[in-house]
């Protein structure tokens, strides 16, 4: 389990690292008409998701390392990942919409 969530970790700050020198990656974005992209900020959106994607990746790997070390059961283990999971993604889907149109 202890590889598992540590590879979950480090997929989630690669895809922040590439989503931010790539914003193609992100969801729908490539396939939006040149007006459409036009309105976006994908400079904030990008950084925001490369961000998100980050502190929720090294938060899954700390607190893995954590629950190792206090040998925590398998069950509170996969609970405590999905909640960390679960809250970051939430957090940057909220924040993208936020500032996602050029005013």
């Amino acid at each position: 389990m202890l590889i598992a969530f540590l590879i979950n970790g480090l997929i989630l700050i690669v895809a922040g690292i590439l989503v931010k020198y790539n914003p193609n990656l992100l969801a729908g974005y490539n396939t939006l008409s040149k007006e459409k992209k036009k309105e976006i900020n994908i400079e904030k959106v990008s950084t925001i998701a490369r961000n998100s994607l980050i502190i929720t990746g090294a938060l899954i790997i700390d607190s893995t390392c954590i629950m190792y070390i206090l040998e925590s059961s398998e069950i509170t283990q996969i609970t405590i990942i999905s909640i960390i999971l679960i809250t970051g993604l939430l957090a940057m889907l909220i924040l993208v919409n936020r500032v996602s149109k050029i005013k």
